[in-house]
């Protein structure tokens, strides 16, 4: 079983990755989140060139939830930047995509994309996560 210590929240609605955070706190108070409120701003954070390979955010982080519809740079465009980053390519992680979309035009687009790890449609609950992590074999137990 994989140990999830660091999850990478993206979603432009300051309040759901406010809520998001909150959730995934009381499930485990001890994974580190990190909210992006543009993913923009997300993927200039992944596509960082530290001198050290061990400190690159994509060895740091070992899941993300991707709001689909945001400004500037949707989540599908970002799923698709992400994967061309080398740290990436040799380290992928889980990504889904955590939407109020269930539009299944979206859903069947998301399910189609390589790193897309799965869908999850909001609210992000509780059970949700617990669900998530139990069918990938995850861990975020203390």
């Amino acid at each position: 079983m994989r140990k999830i210590n660091n999850i990478v929240l993206i979603d432009d609605n300051k309040v759901d990755g406010f809520v998001n955070q909150k959730i995934i706190s009381l499930v485990n108070s001890n994974v580190i989140t990190k909210l992006f409120n543009s993913s923009v701003s997300a993927f200039e954070y992944f596509n960082t060139n530290p001198k050290d390979s061990k400190t690159h955010p994509v060895m740091l982080t070992d899941l993300i939830l991707l709001d689909i519809n945001m400004p500037v740079m949707n989540g599908f465009e970002f799923l698709n930047k992400l994967s061309k980053i080398k740290p990436f390519l040799r380290n992928p992680f889980d990504v889904y995509f955590l939407s109020s979309s269930d539009n299944e035009e979206d859903i069947t687009e998301a399910l189609n994309i390589k790193f897309c790890s799965g869908y999850l449609v909001k609210p992000l609950t509780k059970e949700k996560i617990k669900d998530l992590l139990i069918s990938k074999k995850l861990n975020i137990n203390s």
